[in-house]
């Protein structure tokens, strides 16, 4: 999530955990805290750009990293700002608990959260919802607002917003589940069995969802929405065929690590280069993209360029995709998507519904540079 949230729910955390110890403050303390652990994007110009997805929501992201850092850092805070003796366990449960949400909000979004790096580099996300939520956003603030209004009921207030919060959290996954098995079943209706199916959240609000569908001929982008359930929408595109100019541009350490940061939800092509002879490499991150853009085509993937003979020229290279045009007649066109109107895109209308898993792993460790 972003920070404003992250330190709307780490003020929460401090509202009910230990609100009635340290006061107004906490609230403060707690949002700061809160969104301290992605600090860790200061790491991004690390290996030429790189950086970025190899550390961040890294080692601050980690479940021991709260436990381990937070009692130093609310020592220390109590030494600087109180130093009342009954008050330090209070400050230390500010900061163990604040760090600890931090990860675990994190991994309900599709980026993918290593929830034990620097030891294991498995990211792992259970794609509940987009990592920008407005409605998320507005119950943590509605509750520390009402303890604001009415600070007798601060604490009751704020463990109210976590909880429905919580709440809300579960739903999206739960979303997510129903949309992997309708999507599922919609293709086995056509025939086709064993396609892989992975559904993602979109922005803004929960309902519409981003998925990849595989199959041994094709590969489907789209969109569906649970308020239209026996239609998605969606691209396709030819299943991209091996060459061994992709083999080694994912065999170098930035292939690798940008298909770990992917969580293999890649594709490839390859396109004529500048000089004559000569090809470009691409590999794209389909998990984020707009639709009715080239399906193949994702935010951001990493390129290369190979001479006539297959050698590569020069490092591999991370870009983000330049989109002509406004964005806003496409965040328009999603939002009615999100309520089953997809007249706005081009292209097939499925009948059928959506299955795969509520979130998933990345197995292994990112490679050492």
């Amino acid at each position: 999530m972003e920070p404003i949230t992250q330190g709307l729910l780490g003020a929460a955390v401090a509202r009910a955990s230990v609100g009635r110890s340290l006061g107004p403050r906490a609230l403060g303390w707690g949002a700061l805290i809160g969104m301290a652990p992605d600090l860790d994007v200061l790491a991004a110009p690390l290996h030429a750009g790189f950086g970025e997805l190899v550390y961040h929501r890294g080692t601050t992201h980690a479940l021991w990293f709260g436990p381990a850092v937070g009692p130093l850092l609310g020592w220390c805070l109590w030494k600087w700002r109180d130093g009342t003796p009954e008050r330090l366990r209070a400050w230390i449960w500010l900061c163990v608990l604040v760090l600890v949400t931090h990860p675990l909000l994190d991994v309900f979004t599709p980026y993918g959260t290593q929830f034990f790096a620097p030891f294991w580099r498995a990211r792992f996300a259970w794609n509940g919802v987009g990592i920008i939520d407005p409605l998320y956003t507005l119950l943590l603030a509605l509750g520390l607002l009402a303890g604001w209004v009415t600070p007798r009921l601060a604490t009751r207030a704020a463990l109210a917003a976590l909880a429905v919060s919580s709440l809300y959290l579960g739903y999206g996954v739960w979303l997510n589940e129903r949309a992997e098995r309708d999507l599922r079943q919609a293709i086995a209706a056509e025939g086709i069995s064993g396609a892989s199916v992975r559904v993602y959240p979109t922005v803004f609000q929960p309902w519409l969802r981003r998925f990849v569908a595989r199959t041994d001929a094709e590969v489907r982008v789209g969109l569906y929405t649970p308020w239209r359930r026996n239609d998605a929408w969606w691209e396709s595109f030819p299943t991209p065929p091996e060459d061994p100019r992709v083999d080694e541009l994912l065999s170098t350490w930035e292939g690798r690590t940008f298909r770990w940061f992917a969580m293999d939800e890649i594709t490839w092509r390859v396109r004529a280069g500048p000089e004559r002879g000569t090809a470009i490499v691409e590999v794209d991150d389909l998990r984020y993209g707009f639709p009715g853009d080239a399906p193949e085509r994702g935010f951001w993937g990493v390129r290369a360029v190979y001479d006539a003979s297959g050698r590569r020229r020069g490092p591999v290279a991370r870009y983000a995709q330049r989109r002509g045009g406004r964005i806003g007649p496409v965040l328009s066109a999603m939002w009615r998507a999100t309520w089953g109107d997809f007249s706005a895109f081009a292209g097939p209308v499925e009948p059928g519904s959506p299955k795969p898993s509520a979130g998933g792993e990345a197995d292994g460790d990112v490679p050492d540079p």
